[in-house]
């Protein structure tokens, strides 16, 4: 396994990357959400940079808050895929490794009667536009391009992830954390030969939480015997060192029992 990090929120990149290697970790994911990793302030020559000072892998974490790949407004989704085509570039300037993306979401409303989700209202469009618009991205970018479980996934969501799959070299990204707060995932872990980097976190099986490994109670047997990378998803150095001893003691129970 390949264990690296998304960076403490409090990191400039050049902390960052010196946190990561002075803790032997193999890899730092740039969340691109954060100012300090923005395309609007981060350069591809500071990464190529850095990777070279103290020898660390780059993975990158496309936008998510402003992009929405299954929005029902065309204009948001082109924007999307400019901002998503915007962090491909720069992904193949700084030599990153992968890019994570969630396809994004659907809206639910307040009402007198409470928060209401109605997601027949969305089913055939998400399937429609994930295999159109997205298939000719993924298409494009092929194993570069890594999908995120994120939303809880119905019926049509899975069929569309399963087209990707089936006819693009799209990657996937499986968060352990999201798993287990939102269910709805399985196939993901049908098509787990697909999973090139995995997001570790925790939680109490209800709410996505990003508590340190141990402090939760998401199921870690999935990822015995995973090879690829995995990223520590807590965002916090405490957290972080802590999650990494939880995992390596983890890792060592489970080599004595096999």
């Amino acid at each position: 396994m390949k264990l690296g990090i998304q960076p403490d929120i409090e990191h400039k990149p050049k902390e960052a990357f010196e946190f990561a290697a002075r803790n032997n970790f193999t890899h730092v994911e740039l969340l691109m959400d954060h100012p300090y990793y923005s395309l609007e302030n981060l350069s591809y020559a500071e990464v190529l940079e850095l990777k070279g000072s103290y020898d660390v892998e780059v993975l990158l974490h496309a936008p998510a808050t402003s992009t929405n790949f299954i929005s029902v407004s065309k204009i948001m989704r082109k924007a999307s895929y400019a901002e998503l085509e915007r962090t491909m570039k720069f992904a193949e300037k700084c030599d990153a490794k992968l890019v994570t993306v969630h396809i994004g979401w659907n809206p639910g409303f307040i009402t007198a009667r409470g928060f209401v989700f109605q997601p027949e209202l969305y089913a055939k469009h998400n399937y429609e536009v994930l295999t159109t618009e997205f298939y000719t991205f993924a298409n494009y970018y092929g194993e570069l391009l890594a999908i995120e479980n994120t939303i809880k996934l119905d019926e049509y969501l899975t069929r569309a992830i399963e087209f990707l799959l089936e006819n693009t070299d799209v990657s996937l990204t499986f968060d352990i954390g999201h798993h287990n707060a939102k269910g709805g995932h399985d196939v993901f872990l049908k098509y787990f030969d697909r999973v090139r980097n995995i997001h570790l976190h925790d939680n109490d099986g209800k709410a996505d939480l990003h508590l340190p490994l141990g402090k939760g109670c998401a199921d870690l047997s999935i990822i015995a015997g995973y090879d690829g990378y995995a990223t520590i998803e807590v965002r916090d150095e405490k957290a972080i060192l802590e999650t990494k001893a939880y995992l390596e003691e983890w890792m060592r129970r489970e080599r004595k029992r096999s």
